[in-house]
């Protein structure tokens, strides 16, 4: 792409996690002007409020990157402010200010549920709850959680360990147990997250667990004598798991429906057992019609989430919806908001990370994935004429009033350089302000000193 010296196409990104802050680089780095738009204060999405807070390295690093991203100078930051039909500034409202293409990056932000009976006991939680509120999204910071003796996670993936971590931190005796609908074969998560609680495996639970897998797994080429190893092989390399906490898993099973006691509080799940097949290449888990019921006085269910369905874009399978024909593919992917029949203007719409894709890797496949969109983007733009130099803040003087305060990068400076101050005082490796309104009121003290 080429522009000359006085023009430059104008860009809406809207969301600033890892895929909205990648996104943004990619293209201002192509000569595109960028506004990037955020409902949070504090740029980082899930880098910021999803990450384990003991990855201090990870933490560190990504912020690094994106100080670095906000502040090149054809990115424009706007924090606090809230995009979509029900929002601070509607979409319709961005092109009538002249921007000429929108990248949705928006993440996943409702939970998933599995609409089972139950779901609304006591001690019953979506692992978003405990995630979001232990790393202190200010929505979730004074939450009250309830955990029992019996814990049960269902999932088995790198949050579940997560989870299982919080509550080791946290001192909490207690037994966990993960469920998996598959086999464990089929668990994927990495063993840097599992090394923190490996030193609290049960592993004759667990042995006994995959053993009793190991002939359906056998009918679909499953490997149970690996994982087990890597579980094994990761306990004996841990220190001792002092805090009365034990790890244990279980396997295909399915929950179905959760019991609760006389007070309105679960104390128990029933599943339902599975078996393997193999359909297109893939392993699927298939009910047996067999049920089980094991007692459980807490609930977690890490299970992934969706888009947000009150946005104003078409929604399927928990995804925007992308064109089945696009214009403008990338390595064979479509990028390309669609549909016929509520969408008058969707060709100027594109989606990326887990806004395309919800709840499918990390970081690093999300920069993948933000820089595929965002040359799906570039596409687009080629088919238009560039607009004249100066439009960010034009643009931005056409938007209406959000009717609070909007944060840009400046403020930005203004609070990490408090929260960095807060820590060192408190002698904590990181600090994180409560509430929204402790950091607007930071940045405010700040520009008046």
């Amino acid at each position: 792409m080429t522009v000359s010296s006085e023009t430059s196409y104008l860009v809406a990104v809207i969301g600033a996690g890892p895929a909205g802050l990648y996104a943004a680089q990619y293209l201002a780095r192509k000569g595109v002007n960028v506004v990037l738009f955020n409902r949070d204060i504090k740029p980082g999405g899930l880098a910021e409020y999803g990450i384990f807070p003991d990855k201090l390295k990870m933490r560190t690093g990504l912020l690094a990157q994106f100080k670095r991203i906000l502040a090149m100078p054809s990115i424009r930051y706007q924090g606090n402010v809230t995009i979509g039909q029900a929002g601070d500034i509607q979409l319709d409202q961005l092109r009538s200010a002249g921007f000429q293409a929108l990248m949705i990056t928006t993440g996943a932000q409702q939970k998933n549920w599995l609409g089972l009976p139950g779901e609304d006991l006591a001690g019953v939680y979506h692992a978003n709850d405990i995630v979001f509120h232990y790393n202190r999204l200010p929505q979730y910071v004074d939450l009250q959680l309830d955990f029992g003796q019996n814990v049960a996670v269902i999932g088995v993936g790198n949050v579940m360990l997560d989870i299982v971590n919080y509550l080791k931190s946290e001192q909490h005796p207690c037994v966990v147990t993960a469920y998996g609908r598959r086999g464990p074969s089929q668990v994927k998560f990495d063993t840097q997250t599992l090394e923190p609680v490996a030193g609290c495996l049960d592993l004759p639970a667990i042995e006994a667990a995959v053993k009793s897998a190991d002939l359906i797994e056998a009918g679909v080429g499953g490997d149970v004598d690996g994982f087990y190893q890597l579980l094994a092989d990761a306990r004996t390399r841990s220190t001792v798991c002092d805090t009365g906490l034990t790890f244990r898993m279980a396997f295909l099973r399915s929950p179905r429906r959760l019991i609760g006691d006389d007070r309105g509080r679960v104390r128990a799940i029933s599943f339902e057992l599975n078996e393997l097949v193999s359909e297109g290449g893939q392993v699927v888990a298939r009910g047996t019609g067999q049920m089980e019921t094991v007692a459980a006085d807490t609930v977690i269910f890490s299970i992934g989430s969706q888009v947000e369905p009150d946005f104003g874009l078409p929604v399927a399978d928990g995804n925007y919806v992308t064109s089945p024909q696009p214009r403008f593919p990338v390595d064979g992917i479509s990028y390309e908001v669609y549909n016929p029949d509520l969408c008058a203007r969707c060709e100027d719409i594109f989606v990326s990370g887990w806004a395309r894709k919800a709840s499918e890797g990390i970081v690093g496949l999300a920069r993948k994935d933000a820089e595929r969109g965002a040359r799906a983007v570039l596409s687009y733009l080629e088919t238009l004429e560039p607009v004249s130099l100066g439009t960010i803040q034009s643009a931005l003087d056409r938007l209406p009033d959000a009717g609070k305060r909007v944060v840009d990068a400046a403020d930005l400076e203004i609070l990490w350089t408090a929260e960095a101050e807060q820590a060192a005082e408190l002698g904590l490796p990181a600090f994180k302000f409560k509430t929204n309104a402790e950091m607007l009121g930071v940045i405010e003290k700040g520009l008046t000193t």
